[in-house]
């Protein structure tokens, strides 16, 4: 017979679900918003002839750090099932970062399509799969930190309802930011990504009680908003001054650096405390029964 492990309450549908929707409901108003108000964009990234493509070594080196999410990201779901399971954590935490990781991943389909519409040569331009990445990139890590939640309580509630309305505010100002042409209208996205990490790495420490979770925002936040920095000030133009060595360097070390780092390093935590002690403490209480 098959064993169904079912929720706390013995139930899928509680009020716990009931009001996380209600924050998606929030937050995909404003990405329906952006769909229905920037078609025309796809129609911009038609291919230039005129435009630098970033081809040899260096593409080869771009497609694999951004392949090389789709075999971490399936090794961190299972690291923090396990872990999270051991830590005595129930079913709304387990379900929140399964379902963050799996948005990271939608988050870099839709940037590795981004970058295939540049030609692999990286421009902060505003198209709808940057958009997009920047949209379940931001939910993937608003989901992590509300499953961190030890209790929930009207402040925690609060919070992520901001950040719900955080996320409609972004869909509201990235159009505007592709009519005016002006990249500092992504500037919010960055405030709103550095808040979330500022969260989760508070409901971080508080879990797994270890300082380095710190290391998480340094990278994933740090790092990689300083390539992308330096992306805009050295990067080059691919029209009239391609920078090529320097664009892809930048752009691997923001990923690799940045995203990817932060990543693992959240993984390394949770497998060190949920799996790793746990199997000693185990290992520990068996060699004294025997």
């Amino acid at each position: 017979m098959i064993n169904i492990q079912k929720s706390p309450r013995g139930k899928i549908f509680n009020s716990d679900l009931a009001f996380i929707a209600f924050c998606f409901f929030i937050a995909l108003f404003g990405l329906g918003y952006t769909l229905t108000i920037l078609p025309e964009i796809a129609q911009s990234q038609l291919s230039n002839p005129n435009r630098i493509c970033i081809t040899g070594g260096w593409k080869f080196g771009l497609i694999v750090t951004h392949i090389l999410t789709f075999a971490l990201i399936p090794l961190a779901m299972r690291i923090f099932y396990d872990g999270l399971k051991n830590l005595g954590l129930g079913f709304k935490v387990i379900f929140a970062s399964q379902l963050g990781l799996a948005f990271i991943m939608v988050a870099i389909a839709a940037e590795i399509g981004w970058h295939v519409t540049q030609c692999w040569y990286y421009q902060n331009d505003f198209t709808m799969l940057n958009f997009m990445f920047y949209f379940f990139l931001i939910s993937a890590f608003v989901l992590w930190s509300d499953g961190l939640v030890i209790k929930t309580t009207a402040l925690t509630r609060l919070v992520n309802i901001l950040f719900a309305i955080s996320l409609l505010v972004i869909s509201i100002l990235y159009p505007l930011g592709y009519k005016a042409d002006n990249p500092s209208f992504k500037v919010p996205i960055y405030i709103a990504l550095t808040i979330v990490f500022g969260v989760l790495t508070y409901r971080g420490y508080q879990l797994l009680k270890d300082w380095k979770i710190i290391l998480v925002p340094i990278f994933s936040v740090g790092v990689n908003l300083t390539f992308v920095f330096l992306l805009d000030k050295y990067g080059g133009d691919p029209y009239t001054n391609p920078q090529v060595a320097l664009n892809a360097l930048f752009h691997i070390l923001h990923d690799l650096g940045g995203t990817e780092a932060g990543v693992a390093i959240f993984t390394w935590l949770v497998y060190s405390k949920g799996i790793a002690e746990f199997s000693h403490a185990n290992q520990e209480k068996l060699a004294i029964e025997n």
